[in-house]
């Protein structure tokens, strides 16, 4: 009886995940039935279940799957064990999908809000310009001395409940949910990973990568609990942090979101037209330079020869979620960002 109860379970999990081959066409169906009514629920729970758990529970967790793995792979016989392992893979898809994963088949904001295929150089420019004007505003504003750097004295724990209260009070906050960031355990394998941060997607827990510059551990923390609302496009969640963050009360919270958005915008500029970019650098302040090397040379001193294996893993794991991009999803928030400048 327990045999063929096990197989019926199984059964279903595998029907579960070859329903995944139809989906992508019935993107409505997930936007309203799963992303409003389904999900909200799932986020709920787990939002009291780890919420007030001071460590993360889903990096730990990993920690012990994989610690299990390899004590399990000294008595691992093909024949005798691929069942398992199918199944375990199976399950585990599903649960990724049922618990947080069919975000990846709403309809993209940038085909909703129709946007063009490509942008105006122009209009690049134009956001550009902005977003400089705004940022070195803001930094004259906290730090008068236009050749030092914006700094924050607040420590990791109160970034991340700066970024928390930052995305709590958004106006662009589901109704229903609610999100937290919190430290990653590993964050110095992640810093070799080339991550800032991740979404566990069965604890909805947003784990942030804490050894980065504060300002950016800002940005990031809000990006991951858009991650948590249930955004689940890169550019679409970096979207969400950049607006939160640059409607912020707390004039840090404000630089640190226009410092991202216009590194996005200049790197895009630099691809369009290198001129115009580094006559847009020539005329920043060196503070908010400082600030923007800050980041650099802190990815540059994690390099090493395995982060193109995980990215490109990542590139393909994104593709393979309706994100053709890949990887470079991420700068698709610039399209975004020009539209709001340049229509709304």
């Amino acid at each position: 009886m327990i045999f063929r109860i096990r197989h019926l379970i199984l059964l279903c999990f595998f029907l579960f995940f070859l329903g995944f081959l139809i989906l992508p066409l019935d993107n409505e169906w997930v936007q309203s039935l799963y992303g409003q009514s389904i999900y909200p629920n799932i986020a709920a729970v787990n939002h009291f279940l780890w919420s007030k758990v001071p460590f993360s529970i889903g990096d730990l967790g990993y920690a012990i799957g994989i610690l299990l793995i390899f004590i399990r792979l000294k008595r691992f016989k093909f024949k005798r064990h691929i069942g398992l392992v199918l199944a375990a893979v199976f399950i585990i898809i599903s649960l990724f999908y049922v618990s947080w994963g069919m975000h990846y088949f709403k309809t993209p904001l940038r085909v909703s809000r129709k946007l063009p295929a490509t942008i105006s150089v122009e209009h690049l420019k134009e956001t550009t310009q902005h977003y400089t004007y705004t940022l070195t505003a803001l930094h004259q504003q906290i730090n008068p001395d236009p050749a030092t750097a914006v700094v924050t004295p607040l420590e990791t724990d109160a970034l991340l409940a700066l970024a928390t209260s930052t995305m709590e009070h958004s106006s662009l906050r589901p109704s229903k949910i609610h999100g937290k960031a919190k430290a990653t355990l590993f964050p110095t394998l992640l810093s070799y990973m080339g991550f800032g941060g991740y979404l566990n997607p069965f604890t909805h827990e947003a784990q942030v990568n804490t050894l980065q510059p504060k300002l950016r551990v800002l940005t990031t923390a809000c990006h991951e609990i858009a991650h948590q609302w249930g955004i689940a496009a890169e550019d679409e969640a970096n979207y969400i942090s950049i607006k939160a963050t640059t409607a912020s009360e707390v004039a840090v919270v404000r630089y640190a979101g226009h410092l991202l958005a216009f590194q996005h915008l200049i790197n895009s500029l630099y691809r369009a037209d290198a001129q115009q970019a580094k006559a847009v650098m020539d005329k920043l302040p060196e503070g908010i330079l400082e600030n923007i090397r800050e980041v650099r040379a802190f990815w540059e001193k994690y390099q090493n020869p395995f982060e193109v294996v995980f990215e490109r893993s990542y590139d393909q794991y994104l593709k393979a979620n309706q994100q053709q991009a890949g990887i470079k999803s991420y700068s698709l928030v610039v399209d975004l960002l020009v539209d709001d400048y340049i229509n709304r």
